[in-house]
């Protein structure tokens, strides 16, 4: 099918749970005059969403609604109606893979809100260099997973090599606090990566620099599973830290590969953590998350738990207010490099900070953010900088969009910072 691009964008699954907070931000927040669409496999559910939009937006024009279903043909059939697709429709692993070719062939930019790190490097394997040859922009893990880690990443290490001069030597990153609980489309995504993937393909996209474009030894500080850091306070292993690596990493691949005057150094590593008030919650987290990491390798345990947790569909929340207020944020320490002279050693600050919503409003204003501003860029609206310009296109991460897409979070309500410590 030719590709005409009549709409700018379209939201695939926008009657699911997360892509209805998605609808809601691009109601409340994007452009009067943006073209879009959402698109489901169910005409009724999206007839259905369209009733609330005008009940609940009575001032915004309606959306087209277009059927597609989870087939090459439906792919082939969105990504060649408009200029970027946001799609919340997982597990990726199953339903995600004929989207990115269809749009990777067509040039068509992408976003999603996956954490499937090892469905994101097949997708680098077989459509990287494809959507580099079109300009599509493929922006997996662009939301909670795994966007605050690789955008803190990128402020501290382009911090310390603007400022320095200098590489860093490590990242120590830290969820400072949450709220919000998993909805049954992550618990299922979950559970679907592990019957995806035979163990020795988790295993090797578990590496860190599974997904980087450039390989080296890698070394990172390690630690009890309960530590005290003198900044980021008590900490434990992170059930993210897998997930966010990869996305930073890559990051750093690519910023070395096509900016080596910007690069964060050859040393360069990312450990993740989670705060915790007292040694037994930090004791109980670790053994918590080993005892989940090992029980989703078995049958029986997925089976009970897929009777007792939420339905894919359906949220924590089902009466979800997108202007309900909270609080999430991460903090990190950045090292400075043997590279920095006498400021070798010498730490830097970073910080992410979000009190408008949980995480799954924060997922809803990453992807529709990002899908803006690449519009935006493409509209010629925003500079077109960024690592993912200077590329040409390809599977990018969200740090490739550059300084624009910094400003777009800040405008948003989202604070990112780095300093000196």
């Amino acid at each position: 099918m030719p590709k005409d691009g009549r709409l700018d964008l379209i939201l695939f699954g926008a009657t699911g749970f997360t892509g209805w907070i998605a609808a809601q931000y691009i109601c409340k927040h994007a452009p009067a005059d943006l073209q879009w669409a959402i698109a489901g496999r169910s005409q009724d559910k999206l007839t259905a969403k369209l009733r609330e939009i005008r009940k609940d937006y009575p001032d915004r024009s309606l959306p087209e609604t277009i059927v597609a279903g989870l087939d090459e043909v439906s792919a082939i059939k969105l990504a060649s109606s408009c200029k970027v697709v946001v799609t919340t429709v997982g597990p990726y692993c199953r339903y995600g893979s004929n989207l990115v070719k269809a749009c990777a062939e067509a040039g068509t930019h992408y976003v999603d809100c996956t954490g499937e790190y090892p469905w994101v490097l097949e997708m680098i394997e077989k459509y990287h260099e494809t959507a580099r040859q079109t300009g599509a922009f493929i922006v997996p893990q662009c939301a909670f997973d795994s966007a605050p880690a690789d955008l803190v990443a990128s402020k501290i290490g382009s911090f310390i090599r603007e400022k320095y001069n200098a590489g860093t030597k490590d990242i120590t990153f830290s969820l400072h606090n949450l709220n919000g609980v998993a909805s049954g489309g992550t618990m299922e995504t979950f559970f679907s990566t592990i019957e995806t993937y035979s163990l020795s393909k988790l295993a090797c996209a578990s590496k860190p620099l599974a997904l980087s474009p450039i390989q080296r030894p890698y070394s990172a500080p390690s630690h009890l599973p309960v530590f005290t850091h003198p900044t980021l306070g008590k900490l434990t292993p992170w059930i993210q830290a897998t997930p966010d690596r990869a996305i930073v990493m890559r990051s750093w691949g690519l910023t070395k590969q096509h900016t080596p005057e910007k690069s964060w150094g050859d040393n360069f590593s990312f450990t993740e953590y989670k705060r915790v008030k007292s040694l037994l919650e930090g004791l109980l987290t670790w053994i918590t998350i080993s005892l989940l990491s090992i029980g989703v390798l078995l049958k029986p345990f997925r089976w009970i738990a897929r009777k007792v947790i939420t339905q894919p569909g359906f949220g924590p929340d089902q009466k979800f207010d997108i202007n309900k207020k909270g609080n999430l944020d991460w903090r990190a320490v950045g090292v400075i490099d043997k590279d920095g002279g006498e400021k070798k050693g010498s730490k830097v600050f970073g910080s992410f900070t979000y009190n408008d919503g949980d995480a799954y409003a924060l997922t809803g204003l990453f992807i529709v953010e990002a899908a803006l501003h690449i519009l935006d860029m493409e509209k010629g609206k925003a500079a077109k900088t960024g690592l993912g310009h200077v590329m040409g296109g390809g599977v990018l991460t969200s740090a490739c969009l550059g300084e624009g897409f910094l400003k777009r979070l800040e405008d948003a309500g989202i604070k990112i910072e780095a300093r000196d410590l």
